[in-house]
């Protein structure tokens, strides 16, 4: 058990014990004088602990020390005092106690118990029952119960119970050892980093090490705070706590906010109580970018309107009162979305990274007894590739997640979770175009005092969240005369959220950072890609125009598939010198175009190909493939290629050996040429076979690609048979991470058979 010994005198100084091990040696240095050992009687596990000091009064001088025991034991009376029913009214309370013991219950309004049994209102009791009515919401009562056994007195046994009495008000019955601090209880409360300091006032009693204190609403805690004390210093005024959660502070704890809302105004600091559904005005001011480079004439803008709305309740309950539906344990049903629309214009000479400030949202989900909270810290990435002129491009996104679960005792934990999804875009305006990369959103916290991130709740929510995480680029080639006239939207959310959840009874705990399929990684939305205006690829080709085919001279294609996500592919120019080129990328294919100055790194959350992890030694991810069946007329088959990767050259001959492999009928063939070794960033760079490679950390004459190196165009060629079906199958992958973006580039016509 924990606890607080205070030596009072000409100062005052206090020794504590944390809730770990049956003893502790504090030593304390007080001026010269006459003392008192103050042993403050303790409730802990339910049960009341009485201290006692083998010597009540101390006298100190200089140059000798003085050694004071103190012994605490539980008194042996009542114990387990809680409630079973809660109303906004009326609560009832039950414990458990020896045989022949007598009782009397007491009521204060307030946290200060009744010291005597003549004190306070009186509570009819029943064996070890009582039900107290005739209460008003909101109020916080103390009851005190007092213990008769063989003609002695015992007690009090204190609970704290607050009825709720409005939606955003929570019912709860406080642990005794929990300070539901308020702002006249306190001089000073400040983060630290890795948790808070508070200063007590003078006359307020320290909690012990272990207890959970509450603290209020403040400038420097907009969100307030619910922490647990992990150290007291000798004058008792000043606290250490970390992060806590519900379950450390109460024993029962029921909040149920069906809906609330809130708009981003400009303002980060937040009004406390709003009420449940008010909404702060939405931001409508197009927010300049700053950007990395450009000339005076470049204009990049963003004007987003931003929301939130969702729902929460959560239960927290260590003795499976208030209703059967809920075991020992915990629960949580919460919903979140974030509303992001509003259109962005981009006019810029070249290739430009930009970012764009958008407001916080801070919003109080209740504010009693515990201010919980939503905190959304927002911004937007704009990234445009070369010389364009669009306005109103961008879209109207509302994107989230559902979480329901409980823990207990008996069944352990167990939640499931589900993302919100939709979208539609706007109907851009070009005057030259251009690929447009977009990503907006932010830090998402929800939980005790959302400003801390390391804040623990049950359901407590922490990490990034990205309505918007979209590529626009022209459809058709820049020679054609539809250029400006229809642009490709590839819409996705893209999220990396975790929920906290902690629970415990007596020797059954859990508590761990839960991971959900619902809550990370990229999702695209439904009808992405979409084109704008709609339906604009199904336009009239152009005249005489050209036709792009991947497949040469002397094969006929039977049938051809794709595998990985829709982004990670597509046919462009520039890639190589002087040839249209098919690109399959583990990333977003749009990021790899471009100049070395764009940095393509994408988590696209995808599984990576078993071949590639033999070939690498290395787990494999977001691997994308294209295979096609097809008749070759000649004896040889050829397949030709560019291998390209973020990962020169900082990280060759490392375990982020991105790999990538041309397959016919399932061998390999994409070999360094006059070897056996498959083509990759460690077997071709700038020390290794270098005849094959080109350095494009400065820009190569030729390649309009954003990968720092890349292999000269290499062609394998395989013996087939004429007529007979053969499948080649062309595929790329991350090795040992998810990150820094490789591509295989398939040059027009580069399957071919003679």
């Amino acid at each position: 058990m924990p606890a607080t010994v205070t030596l009072a005198g000409k100062s005052r100084l206090v020794a504590t014990k944390p809730p770990e091990g049956t003893s502790t040696t504090v030593v304390l240095a007080p001026p010269a004088g006459l003392y008192t050992v103050q042993a403050r009687t303790l409730i802990f596990n339910g049960v009341r602990y009485v201290g006692r000091a083998s010597a009540p009064l101390v006298a100190t001088r200089s140059g000798t020390k003085s050694t004071v025991t103190v012994s605490y034991s539980a008194d042996g009376a009542a114990r387990d005092l809680r409630a079973t029913t809660m109303t906004a009214t009326g609560v009832s309370l039950a414990w458990k106690a020896p045989a022949g013991s007598r009782f009397v219950l007491r009521r204060t309004t307030g946290r200060t118990p009744a010291g005597l049994t003549s004190l306070g209102t009186g509570v009819p009791v029943k064996g070890t029952t009582a039900v107290d009515s005739g209460l008003k919401a909101g109020r916080q009562y103390t009851y005190s119960l007092f213990t008769s056994l063989r003609g002695r007195w015992y007690g009090p046994l204190t609970v704290t119970a607050g009825p709720a009495s409005a939606t955003d008000a929570a019912k709860y019955v406080a642990n005794p050892a929990t300070l539901l601090a308020q702002p006249a209880d306190l001089v000073s409360a400040a983060p630290t980093g890795s948790g808070v300091r508070a200063v007590l006032q003078s006359g307020v009693a320290a909690p012990v090490i272990g207890a959970a204190v509450v603290l209020p609403v403040s400038p420097p805690l907009p969100g307030g705070f619910l922490g647990v004390v992990t150290a007291v210093s000798a004058d008792g005024r000043t606290l250490s706590l970390r992060a806590g959660s519900l379950i450390d502070a109460f024993d029962h704890y029921e909040l149920a906010v069906t809906e609330f809302s809130a708009a981003a105004d400009g303002e980060a600091t937040p009004t406390p109580a709003p009420a449940p559904k008010a909404k702060a005005a939405a931001a409508t001011k197009a927010l300049s970018a700053t950007c990395e480079g450009g000339s005076a004439g470049d204009q990049v803008t963003f004007s987003p309107d931003l929301k939130l709305g969702g729902h929460f309740a959560t239960k927290v309950d260590k003795y499976s009162f208030l209703g059967a539906d809920v075991p020992t344990g915990a629960s949580v049903d919460m919903g979140l979305s974030v509303t992001l629309n509003g259109p962005a214009t981009v006019k810029v000479s070249g290739n430009r990274k930009c970012k764009v400030g958008l407001p916080t949202i801070f919003k109080p989900i209740s504010v009693s007894p515990v201010p919980l909270s939503v905190s959304f810290s927002a911004s937007a990435e704009i990234n445009a590739g070369g010389s364009m002129e669009v306005s109103n491009v961008g879209l109207s996104a509302v994107a989230g997640f559902e979480i329901k679960g409980s823990m207990s005792v008996k069944n352990g934990p167990s939640f499931t979770g589900k993302r919100v999804l939709e979208a539609s875009p706007l109907t851009p305006q070009v005057t030259a175009n251009g690929t447009i990369g977009l990503k907006a959103g932010g830090e998402l916290i929800v939980g005790p005092g959302a400003g801390t991130k390391e804040a623990g709740v049950i359901a407590g929510i922490g990490g990034g969240l990205y309505p918007v995480d979209a590529t626009f680029g022209p459809v058709f080639n820049p020679t054609d005369s539809r250029y400006n006239a229809c642009l490709e939207a590839k819409v996705a959310m893209s999220a990396g959220l975790y929920l906290t959840v902690k629970a415990f009874l007596d020797k059954w705990s859990f508590s761990e950072k839960v991971t959900l399929d619902a809550l990370q990684g990229s999702q695209p939305y439904a009808g992405s890609p979409h084109y704008l205006p709609k339906d604009c690829k199904a336009m009239a080709p152009e005249p005489g125009g050209p036709k792009d085919s991947l497949l040469g001279d002397g094969v006929d294609k039977v049938e051809d598939t794709t595998a990985g996500g829709t982004e990670q592919w597509g046919h462009v120019d520039g890639f190589v010198p002087g040839k249209k080129t098919w690109v399959l990328s583990t990333g977003r294919m749009a990021d790899a175009l471009g100049d070395p100055a764009k940095f393509a790194s994408s988590n696209l959350g995808r599984e990576g190909d078993a071949e590639l992890t033999a070939f690498a030694g290395h787990p494999t991810f977001d691997a994308a493939s294209y295979q096609v069946k097809l008749v070759p007329q000649g004896s040889t088959l050829h397949v030709r290629y560019v291998f390209a990767s973020e990962e020169y050259p900082e990280y060759v001959n490392s375990s982020y050996n991105d790999v990538m492999a041309v397959r016919v009928d399932g061998k390999n063939c994409a070999l360094v040429p006059g070897t056996t070794r498959p083509v990759s960033v460690n077997t071709i760079n700038a020390g290794e076979n270098t005849a094959y490679y080109v350095d494009n950390s400065d820009g190569a004459a030729g390649y309009a690609t954003s990968m720092d190196g890349l292999t000269k165009p290499l062609t394998c060629s395989v013996p087939v048979t004429p007529g007979q079906e053969v499948t080649v199958q062309i595929a790329v992958a991350d090795s040992a991470d998810y990150v820094y973006d490789s591509a295989i580039a398939l040059v027009d016509g580069g399957i071919w058979a003679d």
